[in-house]
């Protein structure tokens, strides 16, 4: 059975997409956000734990829903992104891309042969179904989700040509990286930082690529949907799970010690 890439689908006909990171590598997680009916997860191999292996049983976990699995990859290094695509990856979102020639790369990587390098055993591959889906090679670089990622001062002054590249669907902007490549890590509501991000956007809406961010200071995800971006992930199941047993543990020191709450602690 070939998965049409749904979250592909969306973006094309500019339907807004909600996703969040997967950061520690569990698929129960990836299961329980395409239960919950999320578009998309990040599964993120940049910063998170896990390997190929990991970022298959992740896959198939969330491909229980209709939730697309996007896999941020931890270099572009060509022969891990063939086998990421080879194994059924339906995205690969590509941090810290700063030319053309480093998208156009990662492209070619991604393309199977006559149109890229990416070379042909479509027949044996998780991808084709094993080589139960007869007209893979036709369909398969039309339903592959290539995002590259822009997260620094230089990614932003080449934002145009890199969004230009033939075969890159989606231009990410990571204001994150992007504040702290201008030397104000964390502040990612600073003018300075929103002026790198406007002229990013300008520059891929100039050439008719979508949009993907985060939320930042000063703008919630709701915020940014109005504004124009088609994908934006939020939160992730770590922090999410850190938050949970931050208050949790919170209330059981109030209900241990109530006396510490005002602030007076009886010997």
């Amino acid at each position: 059975m070939f998965r049409p890439n749904r979250l592909k689908a969306r973006i094309r006909a500019g339907e807004k997409s909600l996703g969040t990171w997967l950061q520690s590598g569990n698929a129960s997680f990836a299961e329980l956000a395409a239960i919950a009916g999320l578009d998309f997860v990040i599964i993120d191999q940049e910063h998170g734990p896990g390997d190929l292996g990991t970022a298959i049983d992740m896959m198939r976990a969330a491909a229980c829903a209709d939730a697309t699995s996007v896999i941020r990859v931890p270099s572009t290094e060509p022969a891990f992104l063939k086998r990421l695509v080879d194994a059924g990856a339906e995205a690969l979102l590509v941090p810290m891309v700063e030319t053309a020639a480093q998208a156009r790369a990662v492209v070619d990587s991604c393309r199977l042969q006559q149109r890229g390098s990416r070379g042909n055993a479509w027949d044996i591959t998780r991808s084709s179904s094993y080589g139960l889906v007869p007209d893979y090679y036709g369909r398969a670089d039309d339903n592959l989700l290539l995002i590259m990622q822009i997260e620094t001062a230089k990614a932003v002054a080449n934002a145009r040509e890199i969004a230009s590249v033939d075969g890159v669907d989606m231009i990410f902007i990571g204001p994150s990286d992007l504040s702290a490549s201008i030397g104000l890590p964390g502040r990612t509501g600073a003018p300075e930082v929103e002026a790198l991000i406007a002229e990013t956007v300008t520059a891929v809406r100039a050439v008719g690529k979508p949009l993907a961010t985060v939320p930042r200071d000063g703008r919630t995800w709701q915020q940014l949907f109005d504004e124009g971006f088609v994908m934006v992930p939020t939160g992730s199941d770590v922090a999410y799970y850190r938050d949970a047993m931050r208050a949790l543990t919170a209330d059981w020191r109030r209900y241990r010690d109530p006396s510490a709450v005002r602030g007076v602690r009886v010997a």
